[in-house]
């Protein structure tokens, strides 16, 4: 089973979810109706929810995704039968 294969895998699929995790973080906000109360541009929009916390989720999950679906690929059946 060659690990380095798995690794960058998961490495690889972090990534796409670190990508998945801005994304839905972008998605997630809210439109509000008020005033503008600060100094900075308006544009009707919350800002993103936690995108730093979205993105570490989206990593982990790509990450535990990518090895395991590499390390099923790898396996064969000679090992299932060793155990």
């Amino acid at each position: 089973m060659n690990m380095r294969l798995v690794v960058f895998s998961g490495m690889v699929m972090m990534i796409v979810g670190i990508i998945a995790g801005l994304g839905a973080s972008k998605y997630s906000e809210k439109q509000y109706q008020c005033c503008n109360i600060g100094p900075t541009l308006d544009l009707g929009y919350s800002q993103s929810r936690a995108p730093r916390i979205y993105a570490l989720a989206g990593a982990a999950m790509g990450f535990i995704f990518g090895s395991t679906l590499e390390l099923v690929r790898q396996s064969t059946p000679q090992e299932a039968k060793k155990r």
